[in-house]
Parts: structure tokens; C-alpha cells; sequence
């Protein structure tokens, strides 16, 4: 019965495996396209108006 159960686990963790590589395969590591315009933090920074929260905090 050990056995049975023990190649079934086999055959399973294989097929999990084969389904995982080729899945991996399939995906191109580029998927996430680049925005045309990029971030820029410094620009996000200096336009960010809203209170920080490190601000408002009375334990600091």
C-alpha cells in the first residue's frame, strides 16, 4: 500500500514539475512592457503636496 501511495506522489510531484518548466517556458522574462514616459521620482517628490505620514507622527 506504501508503495502505491509513494508512486502516486511520484507521478504527481512529476507532472507539478513538467507543468512548472514548461509554463516557465512560455513566459517571456520582458512581459511587463516599459511606460513610454518613465517614472521619475525626483519629479514625483518635488509634486507631491499631501502631509507626510512621518509628519503628522507625535511619538518622533
Amino acid at each position: 500500500m506504501f508503495k502505491l501511495f509513494f508512486s502516486t506522489g511520484t507521478i504527481g510531484v512529476g507532472i507539478a514539475v513538467a507543468a512548472l518548466i514548461a509554463w516557465s517556458h512560455s513566459v517571456t522574462p520582458l512581459q511587463a512592457t516599459t511606460a513610454p514616459s518613465s517614472i521619475n521620482p525626483t519629479e514625483m517628490l518635488a509634486t507631491f503636496k499631501a502631509p507626510l505620514v512621518v509628519e503628522q507622527w507625535d511619538a518622533i
